[in-house]
C-alpha cells in the first residue's frame, strides 16, 4: 500500500511566505483588534481618564484635533415674535352705554395725546351730569350756612355746636361734589346737561384698530380705538430651559436680516405649554419692523474665562456626564463639561479647560471604545 509522501519542510529558519491579499486581512485585523488592546491597556473610561495612544494609532483611529476657543462672541439663534409692549398700548373703550354721534379717526392715523377720536351721547352720562349739578347746588347752600353761622357765633348769638354742625355738612357736600366730577371726568363728560361724551386719544401713536361707526350704539367698556405708541416694540423669544439658563437681562440681541437691535429685558420664570421659556427684549430701533412679524433674534451670551465653543462632534458621554477628549503628551485626557447652549455649527460649554488646549473632534467613539467607554 502506497504511503503519502510527506509536505516538503520550509527551507531552515524561514517561514511561509504570505500573499499580498493575506497581509492586507491581516493588517485589517489588527486594526479592528486595536480598541481591544487599548482597553486591555487604559480599563474603563471615567472622568479624569488618560486614554494612551501614540501617533500611529491616532492616525488608524482617524483623529483629529481643534483648538478650544472662547466663547465670548458666540450668539444664540431663537425664533421671536416682534410686539407691541403693553406699555406702548392704549385701548379708548365706551365709558358708557350710548349712540356714537360722530368718529374723527381711522385704523392707521397717526394721532396726539388729547386730540378727538370721536364723540357720543348718553343717558346714563346725562343723569351724572345732573347728580354732578345737584351736588354744586348743595354745596353752595352747605358753605353759605356755615358762612352765616360762622358770624353768628362771633357774635355770640348761637353755640358753637351749631356752627361746628354747619362746617360738617359743608364738608360732606364738597366730598360730594368732587366725586360727582370725578365721575363724569373718568368718562371724559363736561358739566354741561347734554349727555355727550368726547373720546380722546390717551397717548401719541397710531391708530391700530377702529371699530367705531356713527350712529352706531355701544355697551359700556365695549372697545372703540387700539392704540399704539409709534416706534416703539419688542421682541418675545422663545428659548429651550437649558438655553435660557445661559442668558440673562442686559443681554444684546439683534434681530437676523435688519439692523433692529435691542436689549434682553427679563425671563419669564415658568414654561409655556409648549416648554419654552419666554424671553422679552426691548428694541431701540425698529428699522422697519411690524408687529406680528416673526423673525430669527441673536441673543449674545455673556461673555466667561470658563466658557468655551467646541465643535458638536467633540461632545461625548462619559459616565454618565457630558465630556470631551484633551490632547496629552500620551494621549487624550477626559474632562467633564457643562453643555451651556447648543449652536448650529458649535456646543458652547463650561468646565476645566484652557483657551488654546486641543479637543479631539473625529474618532472619538474609537477613542472611548479603546478606553473600555460606551461609545
Amino acid at each position: 500500500m502506497d504511503r503519502p509522501s510527506p509536505s516538503p519542510r520550509p527551507p531552515s529558519g524561514r517561514g511561509p511566505r504570505l500573499r499580498p491579499a493575506a497581509r492586507a486581512r491581516m493588517a485589517l485585523g489588527l486594526l479592528l483588534a486595536l480598541p481591544w488592546l487599548l482597553a486591555r491597556a487604559a480599563g474603563p473610561a471615567q472622568d479624569g481618564t488618560l486614554i494612551a495612544v501614540d501617533a500611529a494609532q491616532r492616525t488608524a483611529l482617524g483623529v483629529r484635533v481643534a483648538e478650544l476657543r472662547p466663547a465670548g462672541s458666540a450668539a444664540l439663534s431663537l425664533p421671536a415674535r416682534v410686539v407691541v409692549p403693553a406699555q406702548a398700548q392704549a385701548v379708548v373703550a365706551a365709558p358708557a352705554p350710548g349712540v356714537l354721534t360722530r368718529v374723527d379717526a381711522a385704523s392707521g392715523d397717526a394721532v396726539r395725546r388729547g386730540q378727538l377720536l370721536g364723540e357720543m351721547q348718553s343717558s346714563e352720562v346725562a343723569q351724572l351730569q345732573r347728580d354732578a349739578h345737584d351736588a354744586r347746588i348743595q354745596f353752595d347752600l352747605t358753605r353759605e350756612q356755615h358762612r352765616r353761622d360762622a358770624a353768628l357765633l362771633a357774635e355770640g348769638i348761637i353755640p358753637a355746636s351749631r356752627a361746628q354742625a354747619a362746617a360738617a355738612r359743608e364738608s360732606q357736600a364738597a366730598a360730594l361734589l368732587r366725586e360727582r366730577r370725578l365721575a363724569l371726568r373718568l368718562r371724559g363728560a363736561g358739566s354741561g346737561l347734554d349727555g355727550r361724551v368726547r373720546l380722546l386719544a390717551p397717548i401719541d401713536g397710531v391708530v391700530a384698530q377702529a371699530q367705531a361707526l356713527p350712529g352706531q350704539r355701544v355697551d359700556g367698556g365695549a372697545p372703540l380705538f387700539h392704540l399704539v405708541a409709534s416706534n416703539t416694540l419688542a421682541l418675545e423669544i422663545d428659548a429651550t430651559a437649558e438655553q435660557a439658563a445661559a442668558l440673562h437681562a442686559g443681554a444684546p440681541v439683534e434681530v437676523a436680516g435688519s439692523s433692529a437691535r435691542g436689549v434682553l429685558l427679563a425671563l419669564a420664570p415658568a414654561l409655556t405649554p409648549g416648554q419654552h421659556v419666554v424671553l422679552r427684549a426691548r428694541l431701540g430701533d425698529p428699522a422697519g419692523l411690524r408687529a406680528g412679524a416673526l423673525v430669527q433674534a441673536r441673543v449674545q451670551l455673556p461673555a466667561r474665562a470658563d466658557m468655551f465653543a467646541v465643535p458638536p462632534s467633540a461632545l461625548t458621554r462619559v459616565a454618565e456626564r457630558d465630556s470631551v477628549l484633551v490632547e496629552q503628551p500620551q494621549g487624550f485626557r477626559v474632562v467633564p463639561v457643562r453643555v451651556v447652549a447648543r449652536l448650529p455649527d458649535a456646543v458652547i460649554v463650561d468646565g476645566p479647560l484652557r483657551a488654546g488646549q486641543q479637543v479631539a473632534i473625529s474618532g472619538v467613539a474609537a477613542l472611548k471604545a479603546g478606553a473600555g467607554a460606551k461609545p
